[in-house]
């Protein structure tokens, strides 16, 4: 009777371990950016996308032209005695392709302060939001500024 409680037991942990294991993986795997082609001049694309941000609510952060990045944060969080302070940040890249396209690759990322040890904590998102808002933003003032035709309507 003991091994087979035993054999449970045994069998429980391995069971959330292996859950335990994949939630800590996906915490520390490398999230890949959510990117949109864009048939428009990259230096066109590099002022709309400034434009997209403030559109959404966002502040500009860190800028270059030359290096295709943009960077945009949210106003802080404050933290109280029960939650920490939280900041969403953006960051967008500008790539060219070869036929002189726009790739656009975006990382959204929470920044987390609190009062456990290590301090502050930062985790890029799969999934936020903000990715369908900015891709919907940056189309729309491309459309706006005559760069971008409007799509047909079928």
């Amino acid at each position: 009777m003991k091994t087979f409680a035993f054999l449970i037991l045994c069998t429980a942990l391995l069971c959330g371990c292996e859950s335990v294991s994949s939630r800590v993986h996906e915490r520390f795997a490398t999230v890949a950016p959510q990117s949109r082609v864009f048939p428009v001049e990259r230096r066109v694309v590099y002022n709309a996308g400034q434009t997209a941000v403030k559109n959404i609510g966002l502040r500009l952060g860190r800028t270059s032209l030359a290096q295709g990045l943009i960077e945009a944060y949210a106003p802080i969080s404050s933290g109280d005695a029960t939650r920490d302070a939280r900041q969403t940040t953006m960051r967008i890249h500008l790539v060219e392709t070869d036929n002189g396209d726009t790739q656009v690759e975006v990382v959204v990322s929470e920044h987390t302060e609190g009062d456990f040890p290590g301090g502050v904590s930062r985790q890029d998102l799969r999934d936020h939001s903000l990715y369908g808002r900015y891709f919907a933003a940056l189309q729309q003032v491309l459309m706006e500024s005559g760069a971008l035709k409007t799509p047909e309507k079928p």
